[in-house]
């Protein structure tokens, strides 16, 4: 109920300030964005406090029982795994079978038996599910895993109450936690990672798709990924991708920085949004770009020469709204921010290189 009054207090806000002056609207926007962020803030303690309590209340007096299981999964077959209080880490490794060992904690050797493992198996797909009984609440029982799958296979994983780390496969990865951060690292073909409560990150990997990498309140960190289309969205928290490599990248923020350090593919599409965040975009080579850049109450900075209105620019004062070319404006660049600035500067080459 009151997150539900904050959004809708957040909505009339931004009503008012749609039929608002210049001065008043901006305020009444950033009257919007603050309920907005309260808003989220709010949601999120609540879904905490719900999904933490069977974690939390597992820890005090704890009891521990082991599990193990062994399955062959065929070539090309679907590890499908998921959980609801604990943390899962799942690597790839040699071989034709999923190696599968967990640890359920809890107060009471009872409650210990009342929560089961189920795993499900067929030639090319294996299922591991947590089960805890329907005639009863309250059971104070985390399960975490640690799982060993082929190579080649394909993850699915989900977490309610936990984090999800996955590493070092070559099939598609879909990667999920309510409250709880997501890590995926030399993934080959990963398509989603997306938590609502938990920061995520995603290091050397790729996708032979889209890929979609978000959260509603966490921050979101890409290095080395390369996809045909990546979106990374957060509504509070930074935004930060280094060395993607796209042809459309699409990054927004509600609350947050977002920086973006990489190339720019000919004929690709970038578009950045932060509303209370600064927006930094570091191209990393002589690609050429058609910019448009727009900001309510920040600055905007380029420091690569322009052509507008098909005359060069040197001109590097700060300013509020810009539109032009750099070289052969092959790619796309779309800027927009509200309460912040935005800068458009050359990245650096390491040293040595």
């Amino acid at each position: 109920m009151k997150t539900h009054r904050m959004l809708t207090a957040g909505a009339l806000a931004f009503a008012l300030a749609a039929t608002a002056s210049p001065a008043a609207a901006q305020e009444s926007l950033r009257e919007a964005a603050r309920v907005a962020r309260d808003a989220v803030r709010v949601a999120r303690l609540e879904i905490e406090r719900h999904v933490h309590a069977i974690a939390d209340n597992a820890q005090a007096g704890q009891l521990t029982e082991k599990f193990s299981k062994t399955v062959p999964l065929a070539n090309g077959g679907l590890l499908d795994l998921s959980n609801i209080a604990g943390d899962v880490r799942i690597t790839g490794g040699a071989g034709d079978q999923v190696v599968i060992d967990a640890t359920k904690r809890g107060r009471t050797a009872e409650e210990l038996k009342e929560v089961t493992i189920e795993v499900t198996s067929a030639a090319n797909r294996v299922e591991v599910r947590t089960r805890y009984p329907e005639t009863r609440r309250n059971i104070s029982v985390s399960v975490s895993f640690t799982v060993t799958v082929p190579k080649y296979a394909a993850v699915t994983v989900k977490s309610v109450s936990g984090g999800v780390h996955v590493e070092g496969f070559d099939g598609e990865l879909h990667a999920t936690s309510v409250s709880g951060n997501v890590t995926a690292a030399a993934a080959a073909d990963l398509r989603s990672a997306k938590s609502v409560s938990g920061s995520v990150s995603v290091t050397r990997a790729s996708s032979t798709a889209d890929c979609a990498i978000k959260s509603i309140s966490g921050d979101l960190t890409v290095k080395a990924l390369k996809a045909r289309e990546i979106q990374a969205d957060t509504i509070s928290g930074e935004v930060k991708l280094e060395d993607v490599t796209t042809a459309r990248l699409t990054a927004k923020t509600i609350s947050g920085d977002l920086v973006f350090a990489g190339p720019l593919a000919t004929g690709g599409r970038y578009e950045f949004s932060a509303h209370s965040g600064n927006v930094n975009v570091h191209p990393a080579d002589a690609t050429g770009f058609e910019l448009t850049a727009a900001t309510f109450s920040g600055d905007i900075k380029c420091e690569m020469p322009l052509k507008v209105a098909g005359q060069p620019s040197t001109e590097r004062r700060p300013r509020k709204t810009l539109h032009g070319t750099f070289g052969d404006g092959s790619a796309v660049l779309q800027i927009n921010a509200f309460s912040g600035d935005i800068t458009i500067v050359k990245k650096q080459a390491a040293p040595g290189k």
